[in-house]
């Protein structure tokens, strides 16, 4: 089978595939709408609510599995995302789609075959000696076969799945549909450009299906971890790789979610949760550069050497899949460092200013209350391991927050939409790993370099000439300023306006409240009138209606822009 014969393949039922994803999540955003924030939240309701979260909730995850082992594509992916989220999700929700990957059909034989051959342009016995024809792993993008070269390597080979473009820009279009209608939703709206997220969703995603990127985001990831004991990536055969196939050394190992096949082996839980920790440190601080997609089934552990005098054996951590890669630029570099430091230094202040050096913390935000609700998060979690922190009390915890941050001023930044994922990715897997892991000790060493690098030599001179520019652009607008505010004061056009937050907040609660009040009393007097003229025999359905419909206006919360 040709290249254009590949191309000929039936064509992808477009429309139903779209209704399919789009009507999943146009039903999952309602019903968190329903449940959650207009019921949940109604003290008569609530009760009920909280009983059955969890069911709910897992019956949304087992359709979910159903439509994306049907689907496949970005829906795999998501589920991969979902089943890491350990550490946010309840456990029976993880367990639906812990298995999600395992469960991808695998491409006939026939159609890898002939896209090998169409790739490569010659026979595949003649390039590989040996092929297994069954898939030792079936992707959401491709599957991997094991072969061998010339020389009797042992390799790995990825091929792409026939029609993957068409799958994945599918499902895309639907996730765009869906996230274009949820930014009618004010508090969505003030606190991310969804159809941004999505588009640099797409980038990334779309770029995953050229292997010869991820050819060279292993080799990159390769150079930047070559004196790292712990850290492995496999090496690429540039010579028989194409956009669709690639060709690579074959690596074993135990995945990393397999933790009786780790004890078994005498791999340390807790060393192997530091050591991931700190290669993503490493990415994400010094080179910028970051594995974007860590889920159990691209992480694997192999042991090395012998037992050592407690029965421990050391081990090399192996990356795979580099389809899913994303840089980060300097500065946001240096904000997340700024924040890591504040974090372990217990300082809110320098955590506020690294999270608005990035965008996460909105321009209005009150650094004031952000350091009283920094202090409280501290008291929660400040030097807790993750076991720890999953008993907090959450209920005390949310409750001493949410007068400081009633009106949430945090923002999610588009650059930021992966490094997230994967934030939340490695939360789930050090978890799931080592329960007692301290995150807080392992970035301290790191922390505390920053902080000398900052007040070091040649960052220390860069900083201070940085802040000389920006002290001399200041100084000279301050003529062109005081001319403005002496004309405007000469004009009686200068206003002063004082912002009192809390008093704010509570007058808009008291009208709220008023106004509720005022609706209550109305339905009550209409539901009075209704009875009475009932017992006169006098029928009036419509005033039945709207003191009914007084009623639930006057029941349910209200959501503002402002």
């Amino acid at each position: 089978m040709s290249k254009t014969e590949l191309v000929s393949l039936p064509n992808v039922p477009r429309r139903r595939r779209f209704f399919r994803v789009a009507w999943f999540f146009v039903r999952l955003v309602a019903h968190i709408i329903v449940w959650d924030l207009l019921l949940g939240r109604q003290f008569w309701f609530r009760w009920y609510a909280d009983r059955t979260r969890i069911e709910r909730y897992r019956r949304f995850s087992r359709r979910f599995r159903d439509l994306a082992i049907d689907l496949g594509g970005v829906m795999i992916k998501l589920g991969q995302f979902a089943s890491t989220r350990v550490d946010v999700l309840p456990p029976e929700v993880v367990e639906d789609l812990i298995g999600l990957q395992d469960e991808v059909s695998p491409v006939p034989f026939g159609l890898i075959q002939a896209t090998i051959e169409a790739e490569l342009g010659q026979p595949l016995s003649q390039i590989f000696p040996h092929f297994e024809r069954q898939p030792v792993a079936a992707a959401s993008f491709g599957q991997v076969h094991f072969a061998t070269l010339h020389g009797e390597q042992p390799i790995a080979i990825k091929i792409q799945r026939p029609q993957i473009e068409q799958f994945v820009a599918i499902d895309i279009a639907a996730l765009r549909w869906v996230a274009g209608w949820m930014q009618y939703y004010g508090p969505i709206r003030r606190r991310t450009d969804l159809p941004a997220l999505i588009e640099e969703f797409s980038r990334i995603t779309l770029r995953e299906l050229d292997y010869l990127s991820e050819a060279e985001h292993a080799e990159r990831f390769r150079r930047n971890f070559a004196g790292n004991e712990h850290i492995y990536v496999p090496q690429i055969y540039r010579e028989h790789s194409t956009e669709r196939v690639l060709v690579m050394e074959r690596i074993e190992g135990i995945k990393i979610s397999e933790y009786a096949a780790l004890d078994a082996a005498g791999i340390d839980r807790l060393e192997l949760a530091e050591k991931l920790y700190l290669a993503y440190l490493q990415q994400c601080f010094t080179d910028g550069f970051f594995h974007a997609d860590p889920h159990p089934g691209n992480l694997f552990v192999r042991p090395v050497g012998e037992p050592l005098a407690n029965g421990k054996r050391a081990f090399v951590i192996t990356f795979l899949d580099f389809g899913m890669v994303d840089a980060i630029p300097q500065h946001v570099m240096d904000g997340l460092a700024t924040i890591a430091a504040g974090v372990v230094m217990r300082e809110p202040q320098r955590m506020i200013d690294g999270a608005r050096s990035i965008g996460v913390v909105m321009a209005s935000a009150n650094d004031q209350q952000l350091r009283q609700a920094l202090e409280i998060w501290f008291s929660y979690t400040y030097g807790r391991t993750i076991r720890e922190l999953q008993q907090i009390d959450v209920e005390g915890f949310v409750g001493g927050l949410s007068e400081l941050l009633y009106d949430l001023p945090f923002q999610l930044p588009q650059s930021l939409l992966f490094l997230g994922r994967t934030v939340g990715i490695i939360g789930g897997v050090a978890a799931g790993l080592a329960p007692d892991f301290d995150i807080f000790s392992v970035t301290k060493p790191f922390a505390l370099r920053f902080i000398r690098e900052q007040t070091s030599g040649r960052d220390l001179r860069e900083r201070v000439v940085n802040e000389g520019r920006e002290l001399i652009t200041d100084l000279s607008q301050i003529p062109r300023h005081a001319k403005q505010f002496y004309a405007k004061a000469a004009q009686g056009d200068l206003q002063v306006r004082t912002e009192i937050v809390k008093l704010e907040r509570t007058t808009k609660r008291i009208e709220r409240a008023f106004t509720r009040l005022t609706a209550g009393i109305a339905a009550s007097a209409l539901l009075i009138s209704a009875s009475i003229l009932q017992t006169m025999h006098i029928d009036n359905p419509w005033m039945w209606w709207l003191a009914g419909g007084l009623l639930l206006w006057a029941l349910l919360p209200r959501f503002k822009d402002n």
